[in-house]
């Protein structure tokens, strides 16, 4: 196992996921299990293939392309995102996920340990590290030199699929509650979106052939007071920077939405990838 140097000797409160790896699994974004085996078929993956889910968080879209696979590799740098990864595989019985404490940094060095993939999946993380451009190098040496693709799982976010919900009345009441509590607090890191347009670095990767790969359906969701909570504990550095706030900011919460409806909703929802292939021969 290797921690990413971006990491590395990083204080806690520095570290933008370290006690968010529960509410992650809990409240984000996961990706179906229809679009999980649309994507396999699609990518051609069999059971002797092997992929990379980087920037894995707790291993939630891992766990959905594990049936179609040989073997999913989780990588990701905080360490305690693989551990709840690892809970949850275990919990459900599934047992072809490899689990690595490092992140993207740390792919030229552990590419002899890490072996070739049929693909690398990338889900809302991509964004997060600092040279894309160099990432993708990396990817290059690790990736099947005819079928390799890189998948950003989770690029089309209209509607954006961690809020569909919680952008509605009363729901959305919760954003300005989080920014009365951290007012005067400092951010900590975030990429604040400081990166090139993602079809543009694909182009000028070795995945030059990019294709959106899309899938549209609708669910049932169940709003919750305890899901618009969670699902702020799951944005890096919120536990850090509310700290001793944490109770005053439920609170607050829970007494805005206390008499929200709660009926189940009936969404539409995308899932989709944004894949980048290598060119044809």
């Amino acid at each position: 196992m290797s921690v990413s140097d971006r990491w590395t000797g990083l204080k806690p409160a520095e570290r933008p996921f370290r006690d968010a790896a529960w509410f992650y699994a809990e409240y984000r974004y996961r990706l179906s299990e229809a679009f999980a085996r649309l994507l396999a078929s699609h990518l051609g993956w069999s059971p002797s293939d092997r992929v990379l889910d980087l920037g894995a968080g707790p291993a939630h879209v891992s766990l959905r392309l594990a049936p179609f696979v040989g073997e999913v590799v989780v990588m990701d740098p905080e360490e305690a995102m693989i551990e709840e990864g690892r809970r949850r595989a275990a919990a459900a019985q599934i047992d072809n996920l490899s689990f690595i404490v490092g992140g993207s940094d740390d792919l030229a060095r552990l590419s002899p340990e890490l072996g070739e993939f049929v693909a690398v999946t990338i889900s809302q993380a991509f964004h997060w590290m600092a040279d894309q451009d160099a990432v993708l190098r990396a990817l290059d040496n690790l990736l099947d030199r005819e079928r390799g693709a890189v998948a950003l799982v989770g690029y089309v976010k209209d509607p954006d699929y961690n809020l569909v919900w919680l952008n509605l009345a009363p729901w959305n009441a919760v954003e300005a509650i989080r920014r009365r509590h951290l007012a005067g607090t400092l951010e900590g890191p975030n990429p604040a979106g400081r990166h090139d347009p993602f079809p543009a670095i694909l182009a000028r990767s070795a995945f030059s052939r990019i294709e959106l790969f899309t899938y549209e359906y609708e669910q049932v969701v169940h709003p919750s007071i305890d899901a618009a909570i969670g699902y702020q504990y799951s944005l890096g550095n919120l536990l850090a920077r509310l700290g001793e706030r944490r109770a005053a900011f439920e609170a607050d919460v829970r007494a805005a939405l206390a008499n929200a409806d709660t009926s189940p909703l009936t969404v539409r929802l995308v899932d989709s990838a944004l894949i980048g292939h290598r060119p044809f021969a």
